[in-house]
């Protein structure tokens, strides 16, 4: 769904990351994972935000919380959510891939997480066998009780989570290439 009105300036990585020195009670989670696939195939699935394989690829979106309000070149505004029993958690993220081997996703709004202070990046670089994917999770949580939460949660548990969840998307995008690539 792209618009023809121009985005709002791009927020780059380094004025994301300036401002979230401004609070101290943000957590960073890096997870590496080798991938199969070229960095460049990895990066546009990662930018791929159509609502039959956005989740499948990324488990925490479920299709029923996926609205894309603008799509252009080399950005989009999406929000994207997920159930977890009882509780809804959803997130709106200014993704940009402008700079080459990169995808940044800054939080805009949220009704967990603290903004500023929230954004997602995830790195690919070729090897050998394919790419080395990195992803970064730096989060602030928001004083809501959700926020409260899971502000208690992710520093104690998020390295385990999202290290399973890191290895949950390199190896749903993968089967998901190989399906498209045995359909064409």
């Amino acid at each position: 769904m792209a618009t023809g009105a121009p985005g709002p300036h791009p927020v780059t990585q380094e004025d994301a990351l300036h401002d979230l020195t401004t609070d101290a009670h943000t957590t960073t989670i890096t997870v590496v994972a080798e991938c199969s696939l070229a960095p460049e195939r990895v990066l546009a699935a990662t930018c791929d935000f159509s609502s039959e394989r956005r989740p499948k690829i990324f488990p925490a979106v479920q299709k029923k919380y996926l609205v894309v309000h603008a799509l252009e070149q080399t950005w989009a505004d999406v929000t994207e959510g997920t159930r977890a029993g009882p509780i809804v958690n959803w997130e709106r993220c200014r993704y940009d891939w402008s700079q080459p081997g990169s995808v940044i996703a800054i939080v805009t709004d949220s009704n967990v997480y603290a903004i500023p202070g929230s954004l997602w990046d995830l790195r690919a670089e070729p090897t050998d066998a394919g790419s080395r994917v990195e992803m970064i999770w730096t989060r602030g949580f928001n004083r809501r009780p959700k926020g409260r939460l899971f502000g208690f949660i992710f520093p104690r548990f998020g390295e385990r989570l999202f290290g399973d969840y890191a290895r949950e998307i390199v190896a749903n995008l993968e089967a998901s290439e190989t399906a498209v690539s045995q359909q064409g």
